[in-house]
């Protein structure tokens, strides 16, 4: 059957390869829409919190465009970030990711940042995101600005590692009706529809979208319950006020059902587990409004407001609810010729009601309220004209958990000419604890009995620390970067780096007990703690050259290092520090080819290799290099039909063992599917 797959992959590539050369003698002249000079002047946003072009900011920055995101086949936001070098994109099913930048990738990756249009989606409960239940009509997003290293300064705690954020379109850009449709291998089906129109002096458009997918296998072949439904909808209006201000008014809410199978302690399993279906249910809604102004000095102000209300239900295990409120407003001033100042204040208060069921886990107190107080300020210093800047920014924040947090930056940014750039930066930033790891008891795993060794089944159980805190973890970062747009359409930028990790969530051993109720067993405690320090290195590579007015070829490659620091005595730290050193690849490469083919077709390649990485055993993830081919042909204006197939050259492969929640390991299978989009 493998011989077989591989034979009828290997007779696509051709067929599709005998259409590319035929095309090719008629392309026409009309480049690829985006240009590289076009993408260097682009402004970007997120490194600054200000209007900045990409090749003047003194920070690892990579954009996917909405262009990338068409022509890539991605069909959610996190298979778009497998663009971004230094970024890691672990699929867990058909309906989970882990996503992650330079290291200590999990489903709920903690060191990350994500915004959507300026509003933060992390989750306070896992110190993650629910990637499976954020999610937008993908045709209606802008770029996606990802920010490789700390961005504490500006963004706050949590933004450890990196920001991403999620820019969606102007209402003005997406006036008229837009309907897509896509069927697969892997999905009963997918529906999209958009509105827009004006109203007033301003645009808004509505737009909803709904889902199925089917279900991938497991290690074994057995079919794994993660099968996912889904229904989303949302508006946006942008209006314009005086002096060349702008209000703009969004919000939306989401219903998603996500099935799963936990690998739940069980004492009297032969195993020590027993393989339990499990549901998943996240619904919300959100409200946020933006208003920018311009002072009669030439001052620019931004007021942002937002609410967020989530459900989180997990049959037998977990129901959350949770408020959050948000307030950020900043001023951009500019004075004595050389200083650029960005500052502003901040107030969140997120309050959360959680009532646990069944066997797995509870959390105490039921009711959790947190608040953060936050200031920033962010000077941009011109030492020498259109040659030498300084960048000084620090943060401070309060929050009723870890007290007073201190976030400094420090950057130097050096352009010899309009064509290179050479950057570094000195940073510091923290992690806030999560709600789950301050109050938690989770029944984690059993060892069965071995006599004589193992007389009676040992379960083992984290236990939440007697005064329910835990200390911020850490980084302090120093990065170097280079850029350099060559002649003939080439452009490079590197950048190498060190992050020096301390307080890292750790456990250690603590009481032992005997259990003299049938099942009789043996309960091993342990206790979370800050007790970890890491170290990371590695470098960046991502070059972008339209090798022809018709094709474009953007090659990425990344190196991460990830050491443990110290030696640990007790056997669950040490646990720990390999889980860790273990939880992203060393080596990814990147490389796609974007044709535009007579002016009414396109041809795409995406080639991607990871290398292995893992424990050796059953933790260990075998290399795999996966190759995503689509092509679209617009027949007549406004219409496009495209064939999109992924992960071509193996029949599936897993990408990362479960952490955290104890859910099977599952593998990413090949598919195909074809969409129609229709624009008028």
């Amino acid at each position: 059957m493998e011989a077989k797959n591989r034979h009828a992959c290997r007779a696509a590539l051709a067929a599709l390869g005998t259409l590319l050369a035929g095309a090719a003698q008629a392309v026409d002249a009309e480049a690829i829409d985006l240009s590289l000079e076009d993408l260097l002047k682009a402004d970007v946003m997120t490194a600054s919190r200000k209007a900045q072009r990409l090749s003047d900011v003194a920070a690892a920055v990579f954009v996917v465009t909405r262009e990338d995101i068409e022509r890539s086949g991605a069909t959610s936001i996190p298979d778009a970030l497998r663009m971004v070098p230094g970024v890691q994109v672990a699929k867990l099913a058909n309906n989970r990711w882990a996503v992650s930048v330079r290291g200590f990738n999990g489903r709920f990756a903690n060191k990350l940042l994500v915004l959507m249009d300026g509003r933060s989606i992390y989750s306070p409960l896992f110190s993650g995101v629910f990637w499976e239940a954020e999610d937008t009509l993908l045709e209606d997003i802008d770029r996606i600005e990802v920010i490789r290293g700390p961005g504490a300064a500006l963004w706050g705690a949590n933004a450890v590692n990196g920001v991403i954020n999620i820019i969606t379109r102007k209402t003005r850009d997406t006036q008229g009706t837009l309907v897509a449709a896509s069927a697969g291998t892997d999905r009963d089906g997918a529906l999209a529809a958009r509105y827009g129109g004006q109203a007033g002096d301003g645009h808004f458009r509505v737009w909803a979208k709904g889902f199925r997918r089917g279900e991938s296998v497991g290690l074994t072949g057995v079919a794994g319950n993660d099968h996912w439904r889904a229904t989303r909808a949302g508006f946006r209006g942008d209006w314009n006020t005086d002096a060349g201000g702008r209000l703009t008014v969004s919000g939306g809410f989401h219903d998603s059902t996500t099935g799963d199978r936990w690998n739940l302690a069980d004492l009297t399993s032969p195993a020590g587990f027993t393989a339990t279906p499990m549901s998943q249910s996240n619904r919300g809604a959100h409200l946020l409004g933006r208003h920018e102004w311009f002072s009669e000095g030439g001052d620019e102000s931004v007021l942002q407001a937002s609410v967020d209300q989530t459900e989180l239900i997990v049959r037998n295990a977990i129901r959350e609810h949770r408020t959050t409120a948000d307030l950020d407003f900043q001023r951009r001033a500019r004075f004595a010729d050389r200083h650029d100042l960005v500052w502003g204040l901040g107030y969140r208060h997120s309050r959360d009601s959680v009532d646990t069921q069944g066997v797995f886990l509870a959390l105490q107190p039921t009711q959790r309220t947190y608040r953060l107080i936050s200031a920033f300020v962010h000077d941009e210093i011109t030492l020498v004209p259109e040659s030498l800047r300084l960048i000084l920014g620090e943060r401070l924040e309060h929050n009723n958990f870890t007290g007073f947090e201190s976030q400094p930056t420090a950057r130097l940014m050096w352009t010899p000419n309009p064509s290179q750039a050479v950057w570094g930066a000195l940073s510091r930033a923290v992690r806030t604890p999560s709600r789950a790891e301050g109050d938690a008891l989770v029944n984690l795993s059993v060892t069965p009995a071995s006599p004589p060794a193992i007389p009676l089944p040992v379960l083992l159980r984290n236990l939440p620390r007697p005064d329910h805190t835990m200390q911020s973890e850490t980084v302090k970062a120093l990065e170097f970067g280079y850029r350099h747009q060559f002649h003939g359409g080439l452009s490079l930028d590197a950048t190498v780096f060190r992050n020096d990790y301390s307080r890292l969530r750790s456990a250690t051993m603590s009481t032992q007990q005997l259990v003299l109720v049938p099942p009789f067993h043996f309960v091993q405690n342990i206790i979370p703690g800050n007790v970890l320090e890491a170290r990371t290195h590695g470098f960046e590579l991502a070059a972008d050259w339209h090798a022809l007015t018709w094709w474009r070829l953007q090659p990425s490659y990344t190196y991460l290092r990830v050491r443990e620091v110290g030696s640990y005595a007790d056997p669950v730290t040490r646990a720990e520090a390999a889980r860790l050193k273990d939880s992203a690849p060393r080596h990814q490469l990147s490389l796609r080819s974007s044709m535009t083919l007579s002016g009414r077709s396109q041809f795409d390649l995406w080639l991607r290799h990871v290398a292995g990485y893992g424990a050796p055993g059953a933790a260990a993830i075998p290399s795999y290099t996966t190759v995503d081919l689509r092509y679209a042909w617009r027949p007549v204006a406004g219409l496009e039909l495209s064939v999109v197939g992924q992960n071509l050259l193996d029949r599936r492969h897993p990408e990362i063992v479960p952490d955290l929640l104890p859910s099977e390991t599952l593998q990413i299978q090949r598919s195909l599917y074809v969409k129609a989009k229709w624009q008028f």
